[in-house]
């Protein structure tokens, strides 16, 4: 299939366009390269440098590209940013995406895939691990913006036939994150015991998250790329791991005696996030393969390798 990935030299998007070009489809990027990274770009796909505010250049793009199939996942990720600037992330994530979108309806793109957000669109859990049903009650700017992409994507469903796949994605973690702009506290907690710094916790350290590899998240993406009926999927392990306990593991990996700093917690952040993954392994047989220790394995590993002086 031809396919167009927003955000495809970031961590998530490059994982997806390795994937992608490795089972023989053709692949087209779209970045800004602000958090993108050059060296992630698969020398085997197309570059369009972007940014998704400008609806003239998006347009052209896919016009010059026809994709079967948009994968979105160029965002302005940062929930504290968010709430700093609210009207900043929708331009980007709201306003940009839609560009996006609207685009891909005009234009016959046959399926769009968005890359949303399980934690920040559930809010706080009323159920753990939480469904695909569970109510939507976003606490962040970030998490409202991939809420109204969700609702626009049924819009665009219903009045002009474009069919669509959600992936609300756990906190994805692996190799490429952290170095320009991606968030992500795994990334932070190497970068600095890696570095002999003291890394930083905010609120008790109590607070969990469900974190999965971007490996199995990569994975997912082959699978469902080109399915003719509309669908959202949770993507994660199902499991909470508080943040003190991931240090705790990440120590055993950076063997020292650094203990971290604790700082308030940060406005918009929810206190507890698993994701019920019984629909996607029922419906087509994913689940994510990596243990979490494996995972921080690898990721330590590739940033030794690859960034040992960057980090």
């Amino acid at each position: 299939m031809r396919v167009l990935i927003t955000g495809g030299a970031g961590f998530i998007g490059s994982a997806v366009q390795d994937i992608y070009v490795q089972a023989g489809h053709e692949v087209a990027i779209l970045d800004n390269f602000v958090a993108g990274n050059p060296a992630y770009v698969h020398p085997q796909s197309r570059v369009y440098w972007a940014d998704l505010q400008d609806a003239s250049r998006v347009e052209e793009i896919l016009r010059e590209w026809q994709p079967e199939v948009v994968s979105h996942h160029a965002a302005q990720i940062d929930v504290r940013q968010s709430v700093a600037q609210p009207v900043a992330d929708a331009q980007v994530n709201i306003l940009g995406s839609l560009h996006v979108l609207d685009a891909a309806a005009r234009l016959g793109v046959k399926q769009f895939i968005f890359a949303s957000s399980g934690g920040a669109c559930y809010g706080e859990l009323q159920q753990i691990p939480a469904p695909e049903t569970h109510p939507l009650q976003p606490v962040s700017p970030y998490g409202i913006a991939k809420v109204t992409l969700e609702h626009y994507l049924r819009f665009y469903y219903e009045t002009h036939g474009l069919c669509y796949g959600i992936l609300r994605y756990a906190n994805v973690y692996g190799p490429r994150q952290g170095i320009r702009g991606e968030a992500g506290v795994i990334a932070a907690f190497i970068r600095a015991l890696l570095r002999g710094e003291t890394p930083v916790i905010y609120g008790t350290g109590q607070q969990t998250r469900d974190y999965v590899y971007v490996a199995d998240v990569a994975q997912v993406n082959l699978q469902i790329l080109g399915r003719p009926e509309p669908f959202i999927f949770n993507i994660g392990t199902g499991q909470e791991t508080s943040v003190l306990s991931l240090y705790e593991l990440i120590q055993t990996l950076i063997p020292t005696k650094i203990r971290p700093q604790f700082l308030p917690a940060r406005v918009g952040e929810i206190s507890r996030s698993a994701l019920d993954v019984t629909r996607v392994r029922e419906q087509l047989g994913w689940q994510a393969r990596t243990s979490l220790r494996e995972g921080l394995q690898a990721t330590l590993a590739w940033y030794r390798q690859v960034v040992a002086g960057v980090v």
